[in-house]
């Protein structure tokens, strides 16, 4: 099986499963906004939220998973079962216990964390009562998401993809069916149910990966990790590893931190910014998380072995498989959305509670992100070659300096330009190209990893056909639709944009679509 054909079918199982869970996650987050829109209650909820997400990609999917999956898969490679078992089961008793300690930290001090991640909230007494009520609620799912992440790492390192991606379509289902019985609630205790929903939630994400990790027979037994944990070599591999990645996740949360301060300033931002820029993000997450997301997950096994055998060439031709992936992916919805972001907001969320002035904000927020997509992605798969050949300290600098970046555009776009939420998504964009190049810069060094001869045909007719698409999509929209903003007039939109893009990129002869098209063929 070829580079392409490899990762493209660990990328297509985990895709398959993240589609089924942003399109539930979208359909959560619509329901979210239909009962309580922009208002106190969201931002409330949105910050009480966010915060121990924050521990959770620090502990778990950001730092854990790039210093857990390149030394499970050198076990895997060189050591024995036995001595693998040992260390997944001494690793997991270290990720409860931190987890654990963390969580009960977090809800003795949720009034001071509280006031310095959203100090805007201090002018309103009542939501800086609930905000810190719901964070004590919420914050206990930092421990569910850490176990369910770091299952995940488990379960990749052993080329288990679909089982662990299909997990958070439990977490949404379950949150979806709270959501359906909080439609027919009016009252304002209606918050809290929804924070109790996340830990029932949490809950059934956990419980689902269970299964399949026994069927690969690996069993979970903590007593039997605190007894190994110091014994295992990989442990303290994975601490070297981790100490310096925390640092860098810590930086990219430090970002989000950074945003939320600012967003808190309704004075500077404009009123409802906190949830006008997380109800963006989750639209921008959706299209991330399915081709960027899905394809350096399934890339970082292959990345780790190939730097685990010293193949430098190796490594370097899956970056450049990855990287064409996500220009091929992410270019023409980064065009989609920048034209349709007005449509986007409105079909998506404008119902109940979610009225015009939200979907104005959420919009704007939304176009100057998606400037940010193709960074976002070259950024995660730049930092998974670093993190392959163990070198988790190179992405901690770059991220050092965006995160800097991020904090000076935040201050002049706001309080300089007056750009308000605007601002706030266009400093987070520039920060994301100022790490790319950075990151870029430094993989160039390493491996002698170059990206012009991507950029110099590729990329060229990958724009060509996204720019068509877009027109096409758009005249369908205007002429067809009499440009009517419903969920289904866009997404006919967009099915005609994609039979458009895959026949221009058939047309123009890219390589790596007419490959896949012949194999695709060859299976059937």
């Amino acid at each position: 099986m070829t580079e392409h054909r490899a990762i493209f079918k660990s990328a297509a199982a985990i895709s398959t499963m993240t589609v089924f869970s942003r399109i539930t996650g979208l359909l959560r987050e619509v329901l979210i906004a239909g009962i309580f829109g922009t208002g106190p209650a969201a931002q409330a909820f949105f910050v009480a939220f966010r915060i121990p997400n924050m521990f959770r990609d620090i502990l778990a999917e950001g730092a854990g998973n790039a210093a857990f999956v390149p030394v499970f898969c050198e076990y895997l490679l060189e050591k024995s079962r036995q001595k693998f078992q040992n260390l997944v089961n001494g690793l997991f008793a270290f990720v409860v216990t931190v987890s654990a300690a963390v969580t009960v930290t977090g809800v003795v001090f949720a009034v001071p964390l509280v006031h310095l991640i959203a100090p805007g909230f201090a002018a309103d007494p009542e939501k800086l009562r609930l905000t810190i009520q719901l964070t004590q609620i919420v914050f206990p799912y930092l421990v569910l998401i850490t176990v369910s992440a770091y299952l995940m790492s488990v379960a990749n390192a052993m080329k288990s993809f679909a089982v662990p991606a299909a997990s958070s379509v439990v977490f949404n289902g379950v949150m979806i069916a709270c959501l359906a019985v909080l439609v027919r609630l009016d009252t304002p205790s209606r918050i809290y149910v929804l924070a109790w929903a996340v830990l029932l939630a949490g809950i059934a994400q956990v419980a689902f990966q269970v299964p399949s990790l026994l069927k690969h027979g690996i069993r979970l037994r903590p007593e039997a990790g605190r007894r190994h944990f110091w014994k295992e070599e990989g442990v303290a591999k994975v601490g070297r590893l981790i100490v310096p990645r925390i640092a860098g996740t810590s930086i990219y949360q430090l970002n989000i931190f950074v945003d939320t301060v600012f967003a808190s300033l309704s004075a500077y931002a404009g009123e409802g910014a906190i949830a006008a820029i997380y109800y963006a993000n989750r639209i921008i997450q959706l299209p991330f998380a399915i081709f960027g997301i899905s394809f350096s997950n399934a890339a970082l096994p292959r990345m780790s072995s190939a730097a685990a055998q010293k193949d430098i060439s190796g490594l370097n031709k899956t970056l450049d498989v990855c990287l064409r992936g996500i220009l091929v992916t992410i270019l023409p919805v980064m065009l989609g959305i920048l034209v349709f972001c007005g449509p986007i907001v409105e079909a998506v969320y404008r119902r109940g509670n979610f009225g015009v002035y939200s979907v104005s904000v959420t919009a704007t927020a939304l176009f100057f992100y998606s400037l940010g997509l193709l960074s976002y992605g070259g950024v995660r798969f730049l930092s998974h070659s670093f993190y392959a050949m163990q070198d988790t300290m190179t992405p901690v600098k770059t991220s050092s300096a965006a995160l800097a970046a991020n904090i000076i555009f935040n201050a002049f776009f706001i309080f300089i330009l007056g750009l308000k939420i605007a601002g706030l998504a266009l400093a987070s964009s520039l920060a994301a190209s100022l790490n790319f190049c950075l990151l870029y810069r430094e993989i160039s060094r390493r491996t002698g990893y170059r990206i012009r001869p991507l950029l110099e045909g590729f990329a060229v007719k990958v724009l060509a056909a996204s720019a068509g698409c877009t027109a096409v999509s758009f005249l369908v929209w205007q002429v067809v639709f009499s440009s009517r903003a419903t969920l289904l007039n866009l997404c006919a939109s967009a099915v005609v944009a994609a039979g458009a893009y895959a026949g221009l990129l058939w047309g123009l002869g890219v390589p790596e679509f007419q490959k896949l098209i012949a194999w695709l063929i060859k299976r059937k």
